[in-house]
């Protein structure tokens, strides 16, 4: 007897997990979820705060494409009752759509990925599914007129003042790229510009920081680990005293997982070994106005993301062959975590052991340049970090938006 009433009762509450709405949990990785637009449109299931309250749990993630879109990968993980089922979908946005276009293409995706958690209850019944009719002309592929390649140019500036100082800055930016399933390569250049006037007690103060440069990559896959290909860099920089540098570097990448799971997880090595030339606008503290250096660099990228957040971290090491003592060592990190219900922590920093400033100008330079950045300080290290901590807690069920007086300080 005991026996038939614990299998009712269970029976009874997995009837009931499966007959009232499922409860979901939007977990978005460097995302943008349009939250209020999808809880307005999905008003039919409830969400929570926390992806420990949830029936469903949906994980965001998106990267750039070679088109200059996102694109996007959506897994859903089932919690509770709906414990063992699982999906992944895929899609991508173009960078030519609208942000209404993007947040549809987003619900729609989403919509399809719930249906599969519903189809064995009776929730089922009232979902509706329609496919459109397919016409004759649909059916042929779509032929691709540019053939991969994508052409992007930018620019931007700002101005502002006051009775006795003046800012400008101009920015400008071009970039050609052709990535395929096999292949990548990229072109761009970019143009910067900041002019600082200040007047201090009738004196006039006038600084500018102008860095321009031109890049280009190419790179190619011969397996899910393993793709080959080049670097060149240059530039020009008044603050790190550059008249103009040059670089070419052959690399080699090995990826440890497969490349094609880079959306969850990722480690990767990037060697490559080359050559600089390099002109100085004024004399160096090694009293070089021109010289050509060979170098190597050794790039390491983890990074993992999961439903309890994510985390990545890059370290590089970069050496001059001439002189083994003038090199860089540099780390990054970051990581959102999700440590319990309601409580975040995050935390990004960086941090560089340099030892290779050779392109110092000999002169000291005026106080203005140094103040305003301007010129380049001698340094033995750089770092940088920031973290926080965000603690929620009260309800967990509320499907309300209501957007009065939003955007207004």
């Amino acid at each position: 007897m005991k026996y038939l009433l614990f299998i009712l009762g269970l029976w009874c509450s997995v009837a009931m997990a499966q007959t009232s709405s499922p409860k979901l949990f939007l977990n978005c990785q460097h995302t943008r979820c349009y939250d209020d637009f999808v809880r307005t449109e999905l008003s039919f299931f409830d969400f929570v705060r926390d992806r420990g309250q949830s029936d469903i749990e949906v994980l965001i993630v998106s990267l750039t494409t070679a088109a200059g879109g996102r694109a996007y990968t959506l897994t859903f993980l089932g919690h509770q009752a709906y414990e063992n089922q699982s999906d992944t979908l895929t899609f991508a946005t173009r960078q030519t759509d609208t942000e209404d276009m993007i947040r549809k293409a987003l619900l729609k995706n989403i919509k399809q990925g719930l249906v599969s958690f519903l189809v064995n209850t009776d929730l089922m019944k009232q979902v509706n599914i329609n496919f459109p009719k397919r016409k004759q002309a649909d059916a042929k592929p779509e032929r691709d007129p540019w053939d991969y390649w994508v052409f992007n140019l930018g620019t931007s500036g700002s101005f502002s003042g006051e009775s006795n100082k003046t800012y400008m800055s101009l920015s400008n930016n071009a970039r050609i790229s052709r990535v395929s399933p096999a292949s990548k390569f990229i072109v761009s250049g970019y143009y910067n510009e900041n002019r600082n006037r200040f007047n201090v007690d009738g004196d006039v103060v006038r600084v500018k920081n102008i860095n321009h440069g031109f890049s280009a990559l190419y790179v190619r896959g011969f397996s899910e680990h393993w793709s080959a290909g080049g670097f060149y860099r240059g530039f020009h920089s008044i603050y790190q005293n550059t008249r103009y540098s040059h670089s070419v570097a052959p690399a080699l990448e090995y990826s440890v997982y497969p490349i094609s799971d880079i959306t969850r997880r990722q480690f990767r090595w990037v060697y490559q070994m080359g050559v600089r030339d390099v002109k100085y606008i004024e004399n160096t503290v090694f009293d070089k106005m021109y010289e050509t250096l060979p170098y190597h660099q050794l790039t390491g990228i983890f990074g993992v993301t999961q439903p309890w957040g994510n985390f990545s971290s890059e370290i590089t090491g970069y050496q001059y062959l001439h002189d083994l003592s003038k090199n860089r060592f540099s780390f990054e990190l970051e990581l959102n975590w999700r440590v319990v219900e309601g409580l975040f922590f995050r935390f990004s920093g960086n941090a560089s052991l340099i030892r290779n400033q050779i392109s110092l100008a000999k002169s000291s330079g005026t106080a203005e340049e140094i103040l305003l950045s301007g010129r380049q300080l001698p340094t033995n290290f750089r770092y940088a970090s920031s973290f926080g901590l965000n603690y929620t807690f009260g309800s967990i069920n509320n499907n309300v938006v209501n957007p009065r007086f939003s955007g207004v300080d």
